[in-house]
């Protein structure tokens, strides 16, 4: 998909040709916008780089990783069908929320930069994903997405979260997170309390969803990670564990602990469902 700003990408300048192979790996859809309104050439190639090293890290560690574009029309008419095959979920960063799905703001109203088509169609797949109890990690606005379709609600403006870069292009910045003891996201990282990463948001968690509990802040006590109590392993970063600076080994760690349990869901899978087709 294109427009008149950026050129827009291709979810083929992401699959290899073995992410097809139905060889027993389990399936990991990377959902992530390649378009929205207004998006220019710095923040597209950010998706695509961030996307890149989210393929590449599940291919690592043992995954089939299968790129969804939540803003391509066609894909967004078919619900939630596309998911029938899918044992774990990865939702990348973009663009803003529409505040319409966790205020009283008109969801027909027209905001710069945001894609409220693609808010609902990945809202509508996470709750179909938790409801399943599949395995799912959301990252930046992949975490609130996911905090909005278990009915929290976002901080729709905070500062010192990221670098801008001009025009409206923002860039990604080294701070700290203090991890919640004994949270899914510490016991993955080894407990490791404060913790560096790297991160570019302006918009955060304000009240968690049903059932989902805050497992990391930052140095000004904005929210920083979530995890659903009632699932095996639904976690939401607001950091970027793949962003190409971020720590090597954190990264491996979290989408390590993803594929495991992406490999137990495949397991159940395999006798429940028919194989995914290319």
């Amino acid at each position: 998909m294109t427009n008149g700003i950026h050129p827009g990408f291709s979810v083929r300048y992401f699959q290899q040709k073995e992410d097809f192979d139905n060889d027993g790996r389990p399936v990991v859809a990377v959902v992530v916008a390649l378009w929205s309104p207004e998006l220019s050439y710095v923040t597209a190639q950010f998706i695509h780089d961030l996307t890149m090293q989210a393929v590449n890290t599940i291919r690592e560690q043992g995954g089939r990783p299968l790129v969804i574009d939540s803003s391509a029309p066609t894909l967004q008419e078919r619900g939630t069908s596309w998911q029938d095959n899918v044992d774990a979920f990865v939702f990348l960063g973009g663009a803003d929320v529409h505040p319409g799905f966790y205020s009283d703001v008109d969801l027909a109203q027209e905001i710069p930069w945001i894609d409220a088509k693609a808010d609902k169609f990945c809202l509508d797949s996470i709750n179909r994903a938790v409801e399943e109890d599949r395995p799912l990690l959301g990252i930046c606005r992949g975490s609130q997405l996911l905090n909005v379709s278990q009915g929290g609600t976002l901080v729709e403006h905070i500062d010192g979260h990221r670098v801008d870069l001009g025009d409206g292009n923002m860039g990604f910045m080294d701070e700290k997170v203090e991890l919640v003891p004994e949270s899914k996201i510490a016991k993955i990282l080894g407990d490791a309390g404060t913790i560096g990463v790297r991160s570019s948001h302006h918009q955060t968690v304000d009240t968690p969803g049903d059932s989902m509990t805050v497992t990391a802040y930052a140095h000004d006590n904005s929210i920083e990670a979530i995890e659903h109590t009632g699932k095996q392993w639904v976690i939401g970063l607001q950091w970027h564990p793949e962003e190409a600076s971020a720590n090597e080994e954190h990264r491996r760690k979290i989408f390590g602990s993803l594929i495991t349990q992406a490999k137990q869901q495949a397991v159940k899978r395999a006798f429940q469902e028919p194989a995914l087709q290319q």
